[in-house]
């Protein structure tokens, strides 16, 4: 992981070969997976789209398929757009891309918390589970989630939840439980468009979704981004502290490691 001005570059290597590569300036932050308490500005039922204020440049779009059905109350009732929402209703939805041109940032209202083992869905009622994970892990891990969680929320059991502990996937749901009420008590008091929760920055971001027992070290190049991850792994993993290292070298790291080298190569004709 190298820190430049306000660049951050994360490098997965196999083997010494580079296999994944991840990028982002200070300045262009997305906004995917931020949730916010959103107003409707117009419904279009050709569209099945309604256009929401989030607080942005541009109006964002949540199409009727991404509607949360339950918690809009229409059981019974035809799925349409314009039964869920009407102009000027406040809204709770999670950017799912970003925008792009003219086009205004996608939406959806069935909101989802991202752990480090486990995709927490508060009105959820579904146990999902990763199918990378061997059989007699998928049981283990589904009898102990039948007590964890919720009976109002449901959890999609990430592929890095093999071999945790019943302690590390509980504090992984209590945490994201937290979050959640977190979010919903502050949607009760906010005034639409308001930012309600916003996705950690990309080296956060990998870490907690990529980085784990299969890694034999995290190198970091730039002291304010290793301070940061120390303390975030200290919070959420403090068993692979140990393989987080600092780069004092004079040489710069995706130098030394050859991964400068190699992006030129993969991005060449």
């Amino acid at each position: 992981m190298r820190e430049k001005s306000s660049r951050v570059q994360i490098a997965v290597l196999e083997d010494g070969v580079l296999v994944e590569h991840y990028v982002t300036q200070g300045d262009s932050s997305s906004l995917i997976g931020n949730v916010y308490l959103g107003r409707v500005q117009n419904v279009l039922p050709s569209m099945e789209a309604a256009f929401v204020d989030i607080g942005q440049r541009r109006n964002a779009v949540l199409y009727a398929g991404e509607v949360n059905w339950d918690a809009a109350g229409l059981e019974g009732k035809p799925k349409r757009i314009e039964t869920a929402l009407k102009t000027g209703d406040s809204v709770l939805v999670q950017v799912t891309k970003d925008s792009v041109g003219q086009k205004g940032a996608r939406l959806t209202s069935q909101i989802s918390l991202p752990g480090r083992f486990v995709v927490y869905v508060p009105d959820g009622s579904m146990t999902g589970i990763s199918r990378k994970l061997p059989e007699q892990e998928r049981n283990r891990l589904k009898s102990i989630f039948r007590d964890l969680v919720p009976e109002e929320a449901g959890v999609i059991i990430r592929t890095a939840a093999e071999g945790a502990t019943e302690e590390q996937l509980q504090r992984d749901v209590a945490r994201l439980k937290a979050q959640w009420e977190d979010i919903k008590a502050k949607s009760e008091s906010a005034n639409p468009p308001a930012l309600l929760y916003a996705e950690p920055d990309l080296a956060l971001r990998v870490v907690r979704d990529v980085f784990n027992e299969d890694f034999s070290k995290l190198v970091v190049a730039g002291p304010d981004t290793y301070d940061t991850l120390e303390a975030y792994l200290g919070h959420i993993a403090p068993d692979l502290l140990g393989r987080l290292e600092k780069w004092v070298e004079k040489d710069d790291l995706f130098v030394s490691k050859r991964v400068d080298e190699q992006l030129v190569k993969a991005l060449d004709r």
